[in-house]
């Protein structure tokens, strides 16, 4: 499916800190109807204490409770995205595993800004290093 598409570049070089300024760090509009792509380069660390350096794809590993992060449906350590709220939102409704690659077909009703962060226990940000260096693409739905 990926090499049948013509994507178009939406925003290349977007820096994803571990440790970010807020919650999410904000990327570019995304409107529906797309087919988004998402690619991340880099190693992070989610604990200075307790972690490796790790890729956007996560720590399998990791001692960390899931149900106490972001979203327990990805790794610990792994780069996570919504598409709308705010970047302050904690809602995990809209919350999708980006990893080192991601492919998402988005819908007509979809519009609002991409965020992006690092899946890490909500009170686990304060010892997290390292960056993530993010493109985001899109092709015709």
């Amino acid at each position: 499916m990926d090499e049948e598409l013509k994507w178009t570049e939406l925003q290349k070089g977007l820096v994803v800190k571990a440790k970010p300024d807020g919650l999410w760090t904000k990327g570019p509009l995304i409107v529906g109807p797309t087919i988004l792509k998402i690619e991340a380069k880099g190693t992070w660390r989610y604990s200075a204490t307790f972690a490796e350096p790790c890729t956007a794809d996560g720590d399998l590993t990791s001692p960390f409770d899931l149900k106490k992060c972001v979203w327990d449906k990805s790794p610990v350590g792994s780069l996570i995205g919504r598409i709308g709220g705010s970047s302050a939102d904690k809602d995990p409704t809209y919350v999708f595993a980006v990893g080192t690659s991601c492919i998402r077909a988005i819908d007509q009703n979809t519009k609002g800004l991409l965020f992006l962060t690092i899946n890490d226990m909500w009170v686990g940000f304060g010892d997290n290093s390292g960056e993530l260096t993010v493109n985001v693409y899109f092709a015709a739905a």
